[in-house]
């Protein structure tokens, strides 16, 4: 039953997320800059060299590349892997052979095409299909009806590190946090049940910005404490919510129990959002794991329990996403300590990032983790932002929305020291929009789903549903 609850809840979040251009895309066009180190238009008369077949039939027709394949899977293999790039092709559908046809662009492929790797593919089938992973993993995300007739349609990656979004026609469709791209691995371009055309296929180098909104019009979207709104907080449940809506990051608070496990928990008691009682430093994971942690928010989530900063963790590196850590309470290094070791024991150093209110939790943690990103939360702007986040090391200053109306310069002022700004907690459009014009690169949200929405709508046409909900601190 709860598993129907969330695919509701998600459903009706989301309705149109993906279904509308995305902001700015008038304006976009392409994204510009960095080192182009393939450009091909296929204008020999075989295929370019260091491209390699390896299932299907591919060749050079008409000054296109012309891959086919009837019921399998068809992949041309080409290039060496990078770590931050920008893939580009344009597409069209020739023949489908049936109603499972579908192309895409590859990263982290070997050159073989044995072995996993990551593909964003679209069916064309007009049907609300979904795009897909080269896995087989769906994301929420509609394909336009009629695609297989519309002639050229573009397609762009956009990869820095393990984060790899694909675009379709500048509208983003998909995003995964699971890309492993090494420097043994390509790049590919994959057909499925059908004969499709490429031209125009332009890899670009691009700077590391995993923070900064860079060449991209949307913003990161975080997903406070879960999705919140829809599910009861820093449970997995809103976690499962939150990465179906799309969110990039999951914000959540850890705190530790009484035998030193580190559990996700907002308060310093376990009165609020568990049938228990008490300060959670006071009682046992044996304790908290018997708490239900569902009921208060609706009867569908009784014997929703309280998560291990490792149960979270699991999740996001089996299935998908990234976790901005907040260090809620630590009496000294040593409970940090705790917490990263359960980051580096779930090999998750890679996708997390950590905030906190206290600078000294950051000292700690920068001290026994330089390659953790930090972030430093604020309900008031410091004098000088620049400065504190110079001193701390920051990755990213997190101000509260309504302290950076002040002083919304400073978003300009740590952009220019290479620092990038998320704000919190932010639940409406009116809201989202304010910030998105001081270039802010991030918000966290109570409504990850509609943000998402908002990210993909023309400017100033996004919409939620509801009332927002009421403004809480991270």
């Amino acid at each position: 039953m709860r598993r129907d609850l969330l695919r509701s809840a998600f459903v009706l979040a989301t309705c149109g997320v993906l279904c509308s251009p995305a902001r700015g895309v008038a304006a976009e066009a392409r994204p510009a800059g960095g080192a182009v180190v393939v450009r091909e238009d296929f204008s020999g008369s075989g295929l370019p060299r260091q491209w390699r077949v390896v299932g299907g039939a591919w060749q050079v027709d008409g000054g296109r590349l012309v891959g086919g394949a009837g019921g399998g899977k068809g992949v041309v293999t080409f290039g060496a892997g990078l770590a931050d790039f920008r893939f580009e092709a344009r597409a069209r559908v020739e023949r489908r052979a049936g109603s499972g046809a579908w192309f895409g662009l590859g990263v982290d492929v070997p050159p073989t095409g044995a072995g996993r790797w990551t593909a964003g593919v679209v069916h064309t089938d007009g049907a609300g299909r979904p795009v897909s992973f080269g896995d087989g993993t769906s994301a929420a995300a509609p394909v336009p009806v009629g695609v297989a007739a519309r002639g050229d349609v573009r397609l762009r990656v956009e990869v820095r590190g393990q984060r790899a979004v694909w675009f379709l026609d500048d509208r983003q469709v998909l995003m995964t946090h699971r890309s492993s791209a090494e420097a043994v691995d390509g790049l590919a371009l994959v057909v499925g049940g059908a004969t499709v055309s490429f031209d125009d296929v332009r890899v670009t180098r691009v700077a590391s910005s995993a923070f900064q909104r860079a060449d991209t019009p949307r913003v990161t979207v975080v997903a406070h404490r879960g999705a919140s709104s829809l599910a009861p907080e820093n449970t997995m449940a809103a976690q499962e919510v939150g990465r179906r809506s799309g969110a990039e990051f999951i914000e959540n608070d850890v705190r530790l129990s009484r035998d030193r496990v580190p559990y996700l928990m907002h308060d310093a008691t376990v009165d609020r959002t568990t049938d228990g009682t008490g300060n959670i430093g006071a009682l046992s994971a044996a304790q908290i794991g018997a708490l239900d942690a569902g009921s208060w928010f609706a009867p569908a989530f009784v014997g929703e329990r309280v998560p291990t900063l490792a149960q979270q963790l699991a999740d996001l590196r089996t299935r998908g996403g990234s976790l901005l850590l907040e260090i809620k309470q630590a009496a000294g290094i040593e409970d940090v300590k705790t917490m990263i070791d359960v980051v580096r024991a779930e090999k998750m150093t890679g996708r997390v990032l950590v905030q906190s209110f206290d600078p000294q939790h950051l000292r700690w943690a920068r001290t026994l983790a330089p390659e953790l990103p930090l972030g430093l939360l604020r309900d008031t702007l410091d004098a000088d932002p620049v400065a504190v986040s110079e001193d701390l090391g920051l990755a990213l200053y997190l101000p509260n929305g309504t302290a950076l109306e002040a002083r919304p310069q400073v978003v300009d002022d740590l952009h220019q020291a290479g620092i990038g700004v998320w704000v919190w907690t932010v639940d409406t459009p009116e809201r989202w929009n304010r910030y998105d014009g001081y270039g802010v690169d991030g918000i966290i949200s109570n409504r990850p789903a509609e943000l998402v929405n908002w990210n993909n709508t023309p400017s100033g046409e996004g919409s939620t549903s509801g009332a927002p909900a009421p403004r809480t601190s991270p």
